[in-house]
């Protein structure tokens, strides 16, 4: 498995990859729309499974979302992106075997925290 520092960097990179298929979402907003506020809600599911097993957080807030326009995404995204970075950069090495009721342990949530955020973005670009 990748370290925390990579893991939180492949988050990192996915968020960026989304934010740039969003924006490119423009003229097909209508269908991209669904992918966005799915994968939204997702993230923060992921932030709130590592803060319940850090135990030591107080849980980010769980939304879901209703985004009118390519803009609503974006800066839906800013708030998400911030939130899972947050909790996602408390990981460190020592906490990616921790067993977590999402995942097999902190590790796999967080590779599957950038693999749904990147594929969401494929996803979008392809609509």
């Amino acid at each position: 498995m990748a370290s925390a520092t990579e893991l939180q960097k492949q988050c990192r990179d996915a968020y960026d990859a989304l934010k740039d298929a969003i924006d490119g979402s423009a003229n097909k907003w209508a269908s991209a729309r669904p992918a966005a506020e799915s994968v939204l809600r997702s993230e923060l599911e992921y932030a709130v499974t590592i803060a319940e097993t850090m135990e030591a957080m107080r849980l980010p807030e769980r939304k879901t979302f209703t985004l009118e326009s390519k803009e609503d995404a974006l800066s839906a995204l800013s708030e998400v992106a911030e939130t899972c970075n947050k909790y996602f950069g408390y990981v460190m090495d020592s906490d990616l075997e921790k067993s977590t009721p999402m995942m097999e342990n902190i590790g796999g949530v967080l590779e599957a925290a950038a693999e749904q955020a990147s594929s969401s973005a494929i996803a979008i670009k392809g609509v």
